[in-house]
């Protein structure tokens, strides 16, 4: 089994995202995310995908959803379009965002691999709701279903891993849990079969609760002897 690993870039221009793109292809991403609701530039997202080597996620956040900045819905939607058009990889739209079904049938349609994802921001919820958050996911066309909670204690992460582990021969799936005591979630989501699991290019750019930096990550799964 190998584990794959992406990070998270944000920057307000395309010139300061490319160095922290090279970084974490260096560093060892497997995927690197990139954070559009960060880029002032939106009109040069075009430009991304030639600076990377290893597959890009594109990331629009509704505010909602965690956010940087609040946006006019249709722009931010025909932002993850035009991201699709210019060669990322994956494009992550929110479960919640009107019309989501027609939004990934269009990724598609550009060339894009769907990621359908859900965060909650309060708790971890029951096993049977997840399950339930996750068909609807696989519902509306989802390559990758993505459900993030939060940890209040040990565990939630457990019960985010189980949900990889139900889920993992069904679709392509990424669970864990954000906050401290959802670390151990987001280390052993890829063993239990999460299709890869995230970390912050260096401590202190971190874009959620509990984020691991890819160097320590990359120590874990060395002292756990995890291929990655």
């Amino acid at each position: 089994m190998r584990v794959r690993v992406c990070v998270p870039v944000r920057a307000k221009t395309v010139s300061g995202l490319v160095p922290l793109i090279e970084r974490a292809e260096a560093s060892g991403a497997d995927i690197v995310e990139v954070r559009l609701d960060y880029l002032d530039q939106l009109d040069r997202i075009y430009e991304i995908p030639e600076y990377a080597s290893v597959p890009l996620i594109a990331t629009n956040r509704q505010y909602e959803q965690g956010g940087f900045r609040s946006q006019d819905e249709e722009v931010r939607l025909r932002t993850l379009i035009e991201a699709a058009e210019a060669g990322f990889h994956y494009v992550d739209v929110e479960l919640t965002a009107k019309g989501v079904g027609s939004i990934v049938s269009r990724l598609r349609d550009a060339g894009a691999k769907p990621i359908v994802s859900y965060h909650d921001f309060t708790r971890t919820p029951g096993m049977a709701e997840m399950e339930d958050i996750v068909e609807r996911e696989i519902a509306v066309g989802a390559e990758v279903c993505k459900l993030v909670t939060t940890a209040k204690e040990t565990p939630d992460s457990v019960i985010c891993l189980l949900l990889n582990l139900m889920f993992s021969d069904e679709t392509k799936i990424v669970c864990f849990a954000m906050g401290e005591r959802g670390r151990l979630s987001r280390v052993l989501a890829p063993v239990f079969g999460a299709y890869f699991t995230y970390a912050s290019l260096q401590e202190g750019l971190e874009t959620a609760p509990g984020q691991i930096s890819i160097s320590e990550m990359k120590k874990l799964y060395s002292e756990l002897r995890i291929e990655t």
